[in-house]
């Protein structure tokens, strides 16, 4: 049996607690508090209060290429005090960052995207201010926000992809020397001129609420939304990963206007609104110069009486001629199946 005095006991303590904080940070710039050196193991996860199975591991390559890579764990996490720390509470994204806003230089707050959001078709009011049914089934910011990673731009040739043009690297490099930083900084940058999320990757987040059956008929809406945008031409080309295609971002934002601002197609001043729709298709990325009837296009058809019918006897009118055409067709050739594989059958007795 392995004997341990006093002297041990100190000698060992004071070793961890010297690795603990002479240990270098796994994250230069977030991890100040070296919270790596726990939440790096795959496996660290505990039963919380309601026995739900939660996964504390934090994946370091992940965090590093993320648009919350330089934000210290504490700036999020501002209930942790001490280590090892308590259960940590939710995380509110209406606090402050450490990160400095350069124009006010006061540190830098997501409550205007959270007084964007309250004005929004998804706010927790309707346009009386007054608290609208369900609230539950309304989005929160991680709903949506999966904390995504950098899409760094590069430009080839006229050829718009995903990467790292080394050009602009070259001349961030005239004036600043530590490519930590010049890094950052074009992460940072690029990832903001161009879409985070591919089309492909929005209309699946969209679809995790609107694509749900009761709560879309809670709140009267259409419950294939995303499903009739997959049914288009828009949303084959993003199935394939085309993203010169417009999303559900693109058509239900006024331009010019933050996401979180998305209002209502009843509100007059909606791009949605029928009034308006005609300059989101002639828009100059889409159809410049396309007469506004282009916008009568619908983009969500469904196979509904009530909300489509003209589509929807169109259809019947379709699917019935194909039905009469290809029916008798192969009743025909089942026919001559049958009469090639019993040569001698037949439906009367021959006498």
């Amino acid at each position: 049996m392995l004997r341990l005095n006093a002297k041990t006991i100190f000698r060992w303590s004071f070793s961890l607690l010297a690795m603990v904080l002479l240990a270098p940070p796994s994250v230069p710039a977030a991890d100040i508090g070296n919270c790596l050196l726990c939440h790096k193991y795959p496996g660290l996860s505990r039963i919380d209060e309601d026995g739900r199975l939660r996964l504390l591991f934090i994946n370091e390559a992940t965090m590093n290429s993320s648009v919350h890579a330089r934000v210290k764990c504490e700036d999020c996490h501002t209930d942790i005090k001490k280590i090892p720390h308590d259960p940590a509470k939710k995380v509110d994204c209406l606090t402050q960052c450490h990160i400095v806003e350069p124009t006010s230089e006061q540190k830098f707050s997501h409550k205007e995207v959270a007084r964007f959001l309250s004005k929004s078709v998804h706010g927790l009011k309707d346009r009386d201010q007054k608290p609208k049914k369900h609230p539950e089934d309304l989005p929160s910011c991680k709903d949506c926000h999966d904390n995504p990673l950098y899409r760094p731009l590069s430009i080839f040739k006229q050829k718009v992809h995903p990467g790292i043009s080394k050009a602009a690297l070259g001349r961030c490099r005239v004036c600043h020397k530590k490519d930590e930083f010049i890094y950052r900084f074009y992460n940072h940058v690029t990832t903001r001129l161009h879409k985070i999320r591919s089309p492909k990757n929005i209309a699946e987040i969209c679809a995790r609420c609107h694509d749900d059956a009761q709560l879309a008929a809670r709140h009267g809406l259409s419950t294939k939304a995303v499903y009739s945008y997959g049914e288009t031409f828009h949303g084959k080309a993003a199935l394939f990963l085309d993203e010169r295609v417009p999303d559900c971002l693109d058509c239900h934002v006024n331009p010019g206007r933050s996401v979180h601002q998305m209002l209502s197609y009843k509100d007059s001043n909606a791009i949605t609104n029928e009034n308006n729709k005609g300059l989101i298709c002639a828009n100059m990325d889409c159809h410049p110069g396309a007469s506004p009837k282009l916008a009568e296009y619908r983009v969500h058809p469904e196979f509904d009486l009530e909300r489509n019918p003209y589509q929807f006897y169109a259809q019947v009118f379709f699917l019935g001629m194909t039905g009469s055409v290809l029916l008798p067709i192969m009743g025909l050739l089942f026919l001559d199946l049958l009469r090639r594989m019993f040569p001698n059958a037949s439906l009367r007795r021959r006498k």
